[in-house]
């Protein structure tokens, strides 16, 4: 279903009024297909759906691959985070076939008299050379998951306050089924579904595994919100979706759609779900990950903030346990305590080729949006050796804040680290993930 060269012609002719009422587009498509389809609502974060990142998220990325038709490839490591989030909510087929319809329906309200038979013919499909990339990949990592289909019971095994504050809580997890676990790759995440007192519909979120694997359980590490507009990407309580709701700036526009405070999935976890209750999860996923298979020498710094630390700690454990020998350089930043502290500085006791380096940072809550320079100094204070500045060869794995991830690419990057070799862990929805890859 290739666009000729008057099908492309037309797409991006109309990219720049489409980009202008972006906001509008996001409105009008999630307003009526919630409306029409109201079971949808069981896959959507109600938090970005009331914020607005979720709709500006999809019509950015929806725009990029317009602009990129020609060469898609530019795009590859965008859709492959979308097809592994997609995985791992467990999203089907035929719910492109909703998405497309309500999308192009939405187009044409904007568009207008513009959206001529050809414009619409042209869109559905550049719209469906997207779904079908998606589609197909996703149909892959299903195939990867073998037995696992869906969601799987897990119970409670295990509760852990990680801070003196109890804000960071672990969870070791059990399958009810008894059966062996598949492996991962350190780094990935699972998605949690459960149900929350008061809310209509399920509630579901990504969370990073936060150890090593095991053949008996999964580990994940939580942070509670305090009711901050931002949520730690361990969190991952931002999860964008080509089936993704969102909402406009105001409640009224939304329909059916709940009222939902930030943080409800991660919160609920700590307050109303104990050891021996069960919650559902689906097969790890996720493009950000340390391979354990490519041993090699080259050095390995770990980068994070907060609750950050869960991916990059079953990367460093994984390491540990398979005796993997690289040098490891784990650079922690905190606001109080640093969740792992005393495991992570037992561990480079024992091996003489990691080094540590925590330090607090003005982060919070509160403020992590708007901080200024007062970071920005924490993060010059690193030494090159800290760095492995001098090893060209050095590989960096960096997850945190949205501004957090940002200024240490920045630092990197004036120091000659070249973007290849820096990974980030992104479940940001939009702004941040496009600069990385523009």
């Amino acid at each position: 279903m290739a666009l000729t060269y008057q099908e492309t012609k037309l797409v991006k002719e109309t990219l720049p009024a489409l980009r202008q009422h972006g906001e509008h587009i996001s409105t009008v498509f999630y307003k009526t297909m919630l409306r029409d389809h109201p079971e949808l609502q069981n896959y959507f974060n109600t938090v970005n759906m009331h914020t607005g990142k979720q709709p500006r998220a999809l019509t950015r990325l929806i725009l990029a691959f317009a602009s990129n038709i020609v060469n898609i490839s530019e795009l590859t490591p965008k859709l492959e985070r979308v097809a592994q989030k997609h995985a791992s909510l467990n999203i089907q087929p035929e719910q492109y076939e909703i998405v497309g319809k309500y999308l192009l329906r939405a187009f044409s309200a904007v568009l207008g008299p513009s959206m001529t038979p050809d414009v619409k013919m042209a869109w559905t499909k550049a719209y469906w050379v997207m779904a079908k990339m998606l589609t197909g990949r996703e149909a892959h990592i299903y195939r990867e998951f073998e037995s696992w289909k869906g969601w799987r019971k897990f119970m409670i095994y295990n509760k852990k306050n990680e801070t003196v504050e109890g804000n960071i809580v672990s969870f070791i997890l059990k399958p009810v089924d008894g059966k062996p676990l598949p492996t991962f790759m350190p780094g990935q995440y699972i998605t949690v579904r459960i149900t929350v007192p008061g809310m209509k519909y399920a509630q579901l979120r990504q969370y990073s595994l936060s150890d090593a694997p095991s053949y008996d359980h999964y580990r994940i590490t939580v942070k509670r919100d305090q009711g901050s507009n931002w949520d730690y990407v361990g969190n991952r309580e931002d999860t964008v979706t080509m089936s993704s709701a969102a909402s406009s700036a105001s409640d009224s526009s939304l329909g059916s759609v709940q009222p939902c405070r930030a943080g409800v999935v991660s919160n609920s976890l700590i307050d109303d779900f104990h050891e021996g209750d069960t919650i559902e999860l689906t097969h790890p996923s996720g493009s950000f990950y340390l391979n354990p298979k490519m041993d090699n020498s080259m050095p390995l710094v770990l980068i994070s903030a907060g609750v950050c630390v869960a991916p990059l700690l079953s990367m460093l454990n994984t390491v540990v346990e398979k005796r993997i020998n690289r040098p490891v350089s784990w650079i922690q930043a905190s606001r109080h305590d640093a969740p792992f502290q005393a495991h992570i500085e037992n561990l480079a006791r024992k091996h003489p080729n990691m080094r540590t380096k925590f330090f607090k940072s003005r982060l919070s809550d509160s403020d992590v949006l708007s901080y200024t320079s007062s970071f920005d100094n924490d993060f010059l204070s690193l030494t090159a050796e800290d760095l492995y500045l001098s090893n060209g060869s050095a590989e960096y794995y960096i997850c945190g804040p949205e501004k957090f991830m940002m200024q240490a690419s920045n630092h990197l990057a004036r120091h000659g680290v070249k973007p290849e070799r820096v990974q980030f862990e992104i479940f940001s929805v939009g702004s941040f993930e496009m600069k990385l890859d523009d």
